[in-house]
């Protein structure tokens, strides 16, 4: 064992800290932002080309309800990872990772608006 770890008996001992402060991290201090459009268009076709990456995001947008919801970009993303996440091919494997990536920016958002 360490000497550093070790305890007076020679045993090692942790701590866990039970502060809770108000000052939790937010999404920006994790480096983490919300893709635009563009960047998820630009990232699907490195991954599946430029041909099917635009016919697997047209197939999952919906120009009208994206409209409506053109305020709530975050929403729009879920909506359209859905549907990317539904496919059988990279698309689908992409639309996953990017729901993961958007609804971990909702929840660190979320967290740091009720803390």
């Amino acid at each position: 064992m360490l000497p550093e770890l070790a305890g007076s008996s020679g045993h090692s001992t942790a701590t866990r800290s039970t502060d809770v402060t108000t000052d939790q991290p937010s999404a920006a201090d994790y480096g983490l932002t919300l893709p635009s459009e563009a960047e998820v268009i630009a990232d699907l076709m490195k991954l599946v080309g430029a041909e099917a990456a635009i016919l697997a995001w047209r197939a999952a947008s919906d120009p009208d309800e994206d409209a409506e919801q053109q305020d709530n970009q975050e929403q729009v993303l879920l909506r359209i990872t859905e549907q990317l996440a539904a496919r059988r091919d990279a698309a689908g494997v992409f639309g996953r990772s990017l729901a993961i990536r958007v609804n971990t920016y909702i929840a660190l958002s979320a967290a740091r608006i009720s803390a």
